[in-house]
């Protein structure tokens, strides 16, 4: 079974979601800022197709705690389970979906055979499930939402490493049997009755664990099998998974996770639903990008629901498998990356924790990327002296351009997304201005310094001769001797004769100041004395120190456009 069109209304963040989901795309990663309704997303589409019924619905379950409007959450399958076909069950509830997601009342030529179901709750806080088609509906029980097979893997792990006529093991157990005598004897005398029943059915389900739990990158178990559950000794005695002599219970998060998946999925059965919120939550990268993998290629799931916030997940996943979701005051959308340009590709490659804000600053280079980490340090300490959020409370997100050819392109791709996004560049290149005016037609704000300027002639366009010596001693530090910054100066144009960094003897000379601010920004410039982050932060820190300077009105006006983009709520057109 898969789902192929979820629609949510009035569900926590959610005011309305109307997803159509590519076609045949198996592996699904939610990626995007926090709070944009990813979880949420999985949330609902749990509570739809799993087969729980006791959900303690309350009021802020409601979106903006509004109970007069109705959560809805619903969703067209198709593949149905076969149980679901007969007359008897919901065969006769059938409809047709067509390739663009629309759907038709029966089946059809050129449509898949497919259900429409939904869960809605009302100011009661009763939930309904339904399946509807042609303005009528009828309820659907819980057997018949087991068939669809759904799981969901979260942080409360242990019930499923434990068996009980609710767990995923009591389910496995029961298809064959076994667990009716061997759990009735374990209640009396847990020990003796597990060590009779070595050869029983439990003890093959177990290594049938622990064979799916290895396989999936969970550890190095080597015997698991029944023991007593001494963690609720008083309720009684009880079953649950042992490695030897350690409940798995007692073992870490991400290994307790992947245990839980492991046993669910052989629960569910083949071609069944995973979802799964922050895949990596517990996990080192290795093992994440390791159980990304073996969802993909395990013919056992026929859909599989993930959220991640690691940079690394985004990274090694398939590009058709992510998308990112945006929400606009409880207008979510998501967007598949499948069919993604080569730039939006490399881009996800090598800037992945782009795609996991919601606010892209996009830096020609390193000496931007430093210089606004700087200016990020003292606008966040202005905003925490206020009670005001800091940048990543807006979700913000630097990012190094690479070269100021790609800023702008970058920054309509990523746009294009749903990303409020940014550019700040040189203004000394002409070829990228065709890229720039057409980013800027397109509602980018594309922030530059003054015409014929890069960030140093900008920065030294209008220094006096004392703050010009200041911003060659910043370079001295960072260039690691004044013997190489006087070389430097000379190959800019310095004359041969002068041997001094200080500006009185540049003076003397006969320099002019114009002529000493050309020199000293094309040394800077032309030998890299900022050309990485680290000297690029050095520069930014100058510069904040310096924030009231006159002398440096021209950058701060620029630099000021950039911290109300970052700190704004208002998105800049």
């Amino acid at each position: 079974m898969q789902v192929r069109r979820l629609l949510i209304e009035n569900f926590r963040g959610i005011k309305h979601l109307d997803w159509i989901m590519p076609i045949h795309q198996k592996l699904i990663t939610l990626v995007g800022p926090g709070d944009s309704g990813k979880s949420t997303t999985l949330v609902a589409l749990n509570f739809l197709l799993g087969d729980r019924w006791n959900i303690p619905f309350s009021d802020t379950d409601f979106f903006e705690v509004d109970t007069s409007q109705n959560i809805r959450i619903a969703a067209i399958l198709t593949g149905i389970p076969k149980p679901l076909l007969k007359e008897s069950a919901l065969g006769l509830w059938l409809r047709g979906l067509q390739e663009d997601g629309n759907i038709t009342e029966d089946p059809e030529d050129g449509t898949e055979p497919a259900l429409t179901i939904q869960l809605v709750v009302g100011d009661d806080l009763e939930p309904s499930w339904e399946v509807y088609k042609s303005g009528r509906s009828q309820r659907l029980t819980s057997s018949q939402r087991r068939e669809f097979s759904t799981f969901l893997v979260d942080e409360r792990t242990d019930a499923q490493l434990r068996w009980s006529r609710t767990s995923a093991l009591g389910r496995l157990s029961a298809k064959d049997g076994a667990d009716r005598s061997v759990l009735a004897e374990a209640s009396r005398a847990a020990q003796t009755a597990l060590q009779e029943s070595e050869n029983s059915s439990l003890l093959n389900i177990s290594n049938k664990v622990q064979e799916r739990v290895n396989r999936i990158g969970g550890g190095v178990f080597q015997d698991i099998k029944p023991g007593l559950d001494t963690s609720r000794s008083s309720l009684g005695a009880g079953l649950a998974l042992y490695d030897g002599s350690l409940p798995l219970a007692s073992y870490g998060l991400g290994s307790r996770r992947l245990a839980s998946l492991a046993i669910q999925q052989m629960a569910a059965g083949d071609r069944s639903i995973a979802i799964m919120d922050e895949i990596e939550s517990g996990l080192e990268p290795h093992r994440a990008v390791n159980l990304l993998r073996y969802l993909q290629n395990d013919q056992g799931y026929s859909q599989i629901f993930v959220t991640t916030h690691a940079p690394i997940i985004v990274e090694q996943a398939d590009l058709e498998s992510l998308s990112v979701a945006q929400n606009d005051k409880g207008q979510l959308r998501i967007k598949s990356l499948a069919g993604s340009r080569s730039r939006l590709r490399a881009l996800r490659r090598s800037r992945p924790s782009s795609f996991l804000g919601r606010k892209i600053l996009i830096c020609e280079g390193k000496t931007e990327y430093g210089l606004v980490q700087a200016c990020l340090d003292y606008w966040d300490e202005a905003q925490n002296l206020l009670g005001e959020p800091v940048a990543v409370g807006h979700g913000f997100v630097l990012q190094d351009g690479a070269g100021g050819s790609e800023v702008a392109l970058r920054c309509q791709e990523m746009m294009n997304l749903g990303f409020q996004v940014a550019g700040l560049l040189d203004h000394d290149d002409n070829s990228v201005q065709k890229a720039v005016d057409k980013a800027r037609g397109a509602g980018v704000p594309i922030l530059q310094w003054d015409q014929g300027n890069n960030t140093e002639s900008q920065i030294c366009s209008s220094l006096s001769w004392s703050m010009l010596e200041e911003f060659i001693k910043i370079g001295v530090d960072c260039r690691s001797g004044e013997t190489t910054v006087l070389t430097d100066l000379h190959k800019a144009g310095l004359p041969g004769g002068q041997k001094s960094l200080e500006m009185e003897s540049w003076r003397k000379s006969g320099l002019t100041i114009e002529t000493a601010r050309s020199i000293v920004a094309q040394a800077a410039n032309k030998s890299e004395w900022f050309k990485n982050i680290d000297s690029g932060k050095i520069l930014g820190e100058w510069l904040t120190a310096r924030s009231k300077s006159s002398e440096l009105g021209g950058v701060w006006t620029v630099l000021n456009r950039v911290q109300e983009f970052i700190y704004s709520d208002i998105e800049e057109g």
